[in-house]
């Protein structure tokens, strides 16, 4: 049974990974092949008959004589196929049209061990060939990855298998029929996923046997990365300034011999000084607080427990309490916060970056207190059971969790980060110290009170709603229109990807005319392109065009969309026919505590159909409880 689940992958995997070895014997393979044997090729000096060609190709005729004997060749350059990459060509053309109006010997290169084999342009071009390689290359890889799935042993751990898509939204779909469920797919499969991985991987109450080793971990006594930080600051102002003094002299010369362009190297200065101010900054920051400790407690942090402890400030000398002094800073001038983060590279070679993403993030105000030490900033989270541990290597793609500590004061302002350890267990931190998770609890029910108070004295003007939602009253029917161009992220991203996708699928349908086996093949490896293009296509048109009206009164509700002006669908539906309303996430932009969830709210009917009422509400309190409202003017649940 095994081998038969394994059939698929490694079919598909290997029809890919097969595709693209073609594909690379046939272009980069063959390219890299004439080009070595080229350089053995001897100069000659031939008469140019005819020239021709367009962007993407360039034809010749064109004749010479090698030992007496006479020859008459065709090939122009190395590439055995068609492309439009660059201004190749244009150039080429040029080159080869002033020598034929010129009338002049045409130089070349002849095989000597077969004299019919002769070339016009024996030269590499390394950017194309790089193309090549590095598209066939990935075609190669993701079969092989793919065919590897399918023989990757299953786990024998009970219940170690990670749940399919399938399975997921089964489980999802049945989920959804409680009325207080409200997580959409995308966000109940992350959460399956991140639970399944925790599992697998075995993670105990016990955090690994070898974390203390990494440097920083020793002792529940944690340096922040100010040092590092500084010292990097320091030697990219210094290089960039001096990268940036010998343009600044350069750049007159070159401005007396019409190098205008030479401006845009002046974006180096202003790096530099950017730098310098960064540098300087940090400095500063050092020199009034010197170095300030997170004395961690519990060491190290609970997943399914508590992450606190106390930050000491001992250059920061001021009475108890806060109010004690005007102008000094008070609790509320502080800020700190706690973040799981997953890091990762994306990119290769020298376009390789790495960016984190932020699964899960609280912030809030510590607890203030004058110690003989100084002042302390003290503070505790409760942590979710769900969440990820500290990688300790932290190289390549890995989880680690930030602690930032900032304080607005007169003068410097201080700005600290942490790498700290954290694995599952149940530790507790000092119930005495400030609980942060109960400030973002307690921020979150009263901005939830007052969206509710609100939306029910009819007063939508609140964040989330009549941002994207313009809605009118009239006797008992409620008017709601979501108007065009309120998606504008969403059509940048899509035009991207049209854009990209495009690219590449006319480039592959080009290369297709060629005619022949090759063809067929670059045909086969334009499908996946050419759908997802256009489906961005239709993203791109569709987003910032459609709108939707709806009309909602005691009898029932009526819905029309629109794309532009034309109608796309329109929908009636009596208040008797709609079973209940819910909500459902339907995106979300920002990330952490920053990050903002859009929803939308359904009209349940018939045997599992749905309909849109609202959407791009933002937030999962305010779709709440605008639903709540809807099914109440409704009559329903």
């Amino acid at each position: 049974m095994r081998i038969l689940r394994a059939l698929p992958a490694l079919f598909f995997g290997l029809i890919f990974a097969g595709g693209g070895l073609f594909f690379l014997s046939e272009t980069a393979g063959v390219t890299w092949r004439d080009w070595s044997e080229m350089q053995r090729w001897q100069p000659v000096q031939a008469e140019l008959i005819q020239v021709s060609g367009g962007e993407s190709e360039t034809l010749a005729r064109y004749r010479y004589r090698w030992n007496g004997e006479s020859f008459e060749g065709g090939r122009v350059y190395i590439a055995p196929f068609n492309d439009n990459i660059g201004d190749y060509h244009t150039q080429l053309q040029r080159r080869l049209r002033e020598i034929e109006r010129r009338d002049a010997p045409l130089p070349i290169w002849v095989n000597p061990a077969d004299p019919s084999q002769a070339v016009i342009d024996r030269e590499m071009r390394w950017g194309l060939f790089a193309l090549m390689a590095g598209f066939c290359s990935l075609f190669i890889i993701i079969g092989l990855w793919v065919a590897s799935i399918g023989l990757r042993k299953p786990s024998k751990t009970a219940g170690s298998e990670r749940p399919s898509l399938m399975a997921m939204r089964r489980e999802w779909r049945e989920a959804s029929k409680d009325p207080a469920f409200s997580d959409g797919f995308l966000e109940y499969s992350g959460r399956r996923i991140a639970e399944h991985q925790r599992t697998s991987a075995g993670q105990s109450d016990a955090p690994p046997a070898d974390w203390q080793g990494r440097k920083g971990w020793q002792t529940a006594e944690i340096r922040s990365n100010v040092m590092a930080g500084m010292a990097t600051f320091w030697f990219m102002a210094i290089a960039f300034s001096a990268a940036s003094a010998a343009l600044l002299y350069a750049i007159p010369g070159e401005l007396r011999q019409g190098n205008y362009p030479i401006l845009i190297a002046l974006v180096f200065p202003l790096a530099a000084l950017f730098l310098l101010y960064s540098a300087i900054r940090r400095t500063l920051e050092f020199a009034r607080f010197g170095r300030v400790i997170f004395q961690m407690a519990p060491y190290p942090g609970a997943i399914g427990g508590e992450v606190g402890g106390r930050i000491l400030l001992p250059r920061l000398d001021r009475p108890t309490p806060p109010s004690a002094t005007p102008g000094m800073p008070g609790a509320s001038s502080w800020k700190i916060s706690l973040e799981c983060i997953y890091s990762y590279v994306s990119g290769s070679g020298k376009n390789r970056s790495r960016h984190e993403r932020i699964r899960w993030s609280e912030e809030g105000q510590p607890g203030l207190e004058q110690t003989p030490l100084g002042t302390s900033l003290s503070f505790r989270f409760d942590i979710p059971n769900d969440l990820p541990q500290a990688d300790v290597k932290q190289s390549g793609n890995y989880t680690f969790w930030r602690l930032s500590v900032k304080g607005d004061l007169p003068g410097v302002d201080l700005d600290r980060q942490y790498n700290i350890p954290v694995f599952p267990g149940n530790g507790q931190s000092n119930p005495a110290y400030a609980s942060i998770s109960e400030q973002a609890a307690q921020r979150r029910e009263e901005e939830s009170d007052a969206i509710r108070e609100s939306i029910q004295r009819g007063d939508f003007d609140r964040s989330g709603l009549t941002g994207v939602m313009r809605v009118q009253h009239q006797g008992d029917t409620i008017r709601l229109a979501f108007p065009m161009f309120r998606n504008k992220l969403l059509t940048l991203f899509a035009a991207i990807f049209a854009g990209g996708f495009g690219f590449a699928s006319v480039m592959m349908l080009r290369g297709m005319l060629d005619g022949g086996f090759f063809g067929v093949v670059i045909g086969l490896f334009s499908i996946p392109f050419v759908l997802v293009g256009l489906f961005a296509a239709v993203a791109t048109i569709y987003l910032p065009f459609n709108n939707l009206r709806v009309e909602i009164d005691r009898q029932g509700i009526k819905v029309l969309r629109r794309l532009l002006f034309i109608p796309i669908q329109r929908k009636q539906l009596a208040a008797s026919e709609i079973r209940r309303l819910s909500i459902k996430q339907s995106g979300s932009t920002g990330q952490g505590a920053k990050q903002v969830e859009e929803f939308k709210v359904l009209a349940h009917y018939g045997h599992g159909k749905t309909l849109t009422l609202a959407e791009n509400l933002e937030g999962a309190d305010a779709a709440g409880h605008f639903r709540d409202y809807l099914a109440g003017h409704l009559g329903v649940q």
